[in-house]
């Protein structure tokens, strides 16, 4: 799926720290991170117990690592993804070299395993198929519009790395001909889900680039959004949903080869099989903005949160509603979901904060804790805390 600086497993949680810390040799860098789910405790990704976890050769330094850096689990290996700052949609064209690389989950047997091509900037997307990892690719350069210089992408292609032989293919091109960039919501089966806003006049986004604020604030209410599947095997794409935006927010979430979509000038929930195409209304209720997913249940809050900061947990399987009421201890806001683990969710329940005094606060650390399904189902906030030796993320 769609991947940040952060993955879970059954047995834990495993993150990039955010900021970098001074190693000994003056220089700084960030740390793995791996919050074990067994023992409760926050550990440096690294079985030295001697170690200061501040010298390159500790297996939790990612030293010379970039801010953009990216990690996932894959077929019982960690991967982190060196890449440079995506700069799309700047005036700043940049190409360093992207690398792969692989490790054990305890983070020893760290190997770079690809590089890409030089003057391609690597996408925030990694997928995984029968074939290898997909990863989506582009060469960037600048073009001038009647408001300026941005930046323009070309040669957008899904690539696959067959990790068997270290060799990356092209599986097809992502310039489907039509000036739109389509963007990887994630992946269900062989199939590829992309999105893409639809400008009213066969309008491409070189023509949108030119507009003002209002004129384009205007134009989005004229606009659709619609939804398509890509199969890995043959590159082929087929739309699978659409709907107009009317300058509404929108969500969309995919789980268990289904899509769920939502927009916020209806209660309802839209559900898409994306094996037979089958549209049905999974629920209608007020919350119907969709946070996120949890095992069987989509995470869902309203588009306006400032009313109520519980969430609504829908049963995928039946459309079945539950009001969570669980919120932040410290400051009332909304808990955080974190991941899932068998029947134990991994949530941010607490801060630890100072107050700035204009109403807003610095995080200086995140609590973490466990609590079951069904307590969370219930809203009993039954937390096991984690030791927490970082800031978290």
């Amino acid at each position: 799926g769609l991947f940040n600086r952060y993955c879970s497993t059954e047995d834990g949680f495993y993150y990039l720290t955010e900021e970098d810390s001074e190693l000994a040799d003056g220089s700084y860098a960030p740390h793995l991170m791996y919050m074990d789910y067994a023992t409760c405790q926050e550990v440096y990704l690294c079985s030295d117990s001697s170690c200061k976890h501040n010298t390159e050769d500790c297996t939790s330094v990612l030293s010379g690592a970039s801010s953009d850096g990216r990690i996932f689990t894959w077929d019982g290996y960690l991967y982190f993804l060196d890449r440079p700052i995506d700069t799309s949609g700047t005036t700043n064209v940049q190409a360093e070299q992207a690398e792969l690389y692989r490790m054990n989950m305890d983070g020893s047997g760290r190997e770079r395993i690809y590089s890409f091509e030089s003057d391609a900037t690597v996408e925030d997307v990694a997928l995984s198929g029968k074939d290898g990892l997909y990863f989506v690719t582009k060469k960037l350069g600048t073009s001038e519009s009647g408001s300026g210089t941005y930046t323009t992408t070309s040669d957008r292609q899904l690539i696959c790395l067959n990790l068997k032989t270290g060799k990356a293919k092209s599986v097809c091109s992502l310039d489907f001909g039509d000036g739109m960039t389509w963007e990887i919501i994630g992946s269900a089966g062989e199939k590829i889900i992309l999105k893409v806003y639809q400008y009213p006049d066969n309008m491409t986004e070189k023509d949108v680039a030119a507009l003002d604020e209002n004129n384009y604030l205007d134009l989005l209410k004229k606009s659709r959004i619609v939804y398509a599947s890509l199969e890995l095997s043959t590159g082929e794409k087929t739309q699978v949903y659409s709907q107009p935006t009317e300058g509404n927010s929108y969500t969309e979430k995919i789980l268990d080869g289904c899509l769920y979509v939502s927009n916020e000038s209806s209660q309802d929930i839209i559900k898409i099989d994306l094996a037979t195409g089958e549209k049905s209304t999974l629920c209608s209720l007020e919350s119907n903005y969709i946070y996120g997913t949890l095992g069987d249940y989509l995470c869902c809050t309203r588009y306006d949160s400032t009313s109520d900061s519980g969430y609504s947990l829908v049963n995928v399987k039946n459309g079945d509603i539950t009001h969570c009421s669980l919120t932040n201890q410290s400051l009332g806001w909304q808990l955080d979901l974190i991941a899932i683990a068998k029947d134990r969710v991994l949530v941010v329940y607490d801060y630890e904060y100072a107050p700035l005094g204009d109403d807003s606060y610095d995080i200086t650390r995140y609590q973490y804790g466990l609590i079951s399904m069904d307590d969370l189902l219930n809203s009993v906030p039954n937390y096991t805390p984690i030791q927490m030796i970082e800031k978290g993320i």
